[in-house]
């Protein structure tokens, strides 16, 4: 069978090979431009190698003919006198032209498996982000539903039962509320690999919203002594973004400059208007800073540091990863400089539209 624009019969492509091979000894033949001849040899081989019906067999017989009809060339064409030098450089082009087209031919099969392998991992990964979205679903709710309990049981009963069964109440809320929060980070995964994440673009204040975020974070870093600053020339600045997804990225980056942050010490948030139509968001805290080594893979999934937050809080390591994609889907940039003892500087940009 032959399809228009995609050959299906692989002895139609060896006979078209064939045909430029003689075209080509032809063309040496009538003119005797040896070197330059002897490369075009090599093409149609090179092609028969790529095509995806090929054989190992049909790669040796194109070899056999092109040496064959270049020593008709050479030897007819140029009446070259000395038979044996003729054979011995028709011999080497055969081992020339063959060796090529092995190595396509093998590079070929190659790939065919990198691709079959892609495709299976593709369809692994997709089986993994269904399982991690049903599973994070299905468990949020009765997680949920502890930590209301717990935190109404608390509410309710202080002073009128034992410290240390408020204390195990208590228990039961922080770790429920934590695991809540690695659930909705595995479902944001899940969604974000998946594609299913679409951006509700809205124009807004820019600066107003950091603001915002800066306050409702202001409560948690009081606990540990920790001021957040915000210095800016900006008063205002609308531009388009998708405020749920946006505010994830701008929680997450504060709430681990309070995680990673000294008691008694200061948080600065900055916003810069940059030359190139975009706004850069720095958050900057005096912790202990990060190890250049591992900056690397700060945003990358279940990735940790050496770094250890200042009051014991827990890290998932999927924070910083979600918020480079939801950045990402924003078509803008995130990032962070730092150096072990001078704290650290978490910024992201954002296109101005």
């Amino acid at each position: 069978m032959i399809s228009i624009g995609n050959i299906e019969n692989r002895f139609v492509v060896l006979l078209l090979t064939l045909v430029f091979i003689v075209a080509v000894a032809y063309l040496d033949y009538i003119t005797g431009s040896t070197l330059t001849f002897s490369f075009f040899y090599v093409i149609p081989i090179s092609f028969l190698a790529l095509y995806k019906r090929t054989t190992y067999a049909e790669i040796f017989a194109c070899a056999i003919a092109s040496s064959t009809l270049w020593f008709w060339a050479e030897y007819a064409g140029r009446h070259s006198s000395n038979l044996s030098i003729t054979i011995y450089s028709a011999f080497i082009r055969f081992l020339i032209f063959n060796i090529i087209g092995i190595l396509i031919f093998y590079l070929k099969q190659k790939q065919k498996q990198v691709d079959a392998l892609n495709a299976h991992l593709k369809r692994i990964n997709q089986e993994k982000n269904k399982f991690l979205g049903i599973v994070s679903h299905d468990l949020r709710s009765p997680l949920g539903n502890i930590h209301a309990f717990s935190e109404y049981l608390i509410r309710e009963n202080k002073g009128k039962v034992s410290s240390e069964t408020i204390d195990i109440l208590s228990l039961m809320k922080n770790l429920s509320g934590n695991s809540m929060a690695i659930l909705d980070n595995l479902l944001d995964i899940s969604k974000i690999e998946s594609g299913k994440i679409q951006l509700s673009l809205q124009s807004e204040d820019l600066v107003g919203f950091i603001k915002q975020h800066i306050h409702f974070n202001q409560r948690l870093a009081k606990q540990k002594q920790i001021a957040i600053k915000y210095i800016s020339n900006l008063e205002k600045l609308i531009t388009k973004f998708d405020n749920k997804h946006l505010s994830e990225v701008i929680d997450n980056l504060l709430s681990n400059a309070i995680k990673y942050s000294k008691p008694n010490t200061e948080i600065v948030v900055k916003i810069s208007k940059l030359q190139n139509r975009k706004i850069l968001t720095e958050i900057i805290d005096s912790g202990s800073g990060i190890p250049e080594a591992e900056q690397k893979k700060l945003f990358r999934y279940f990735q940790t540091t050496s770094t250890r937050p200042t009051a014991g809080e827990k890290s998932t390591g999927l924070g910083l990863a979600i918020a480079k994609q939801l950045i990402n889907l924003h078509r803008g940039e995130i990032g962070v400089k730092s150096s072990v003892k001078n704290g650290s500087n978490f910024y992201f940009t954002l296109p101005i539209c």
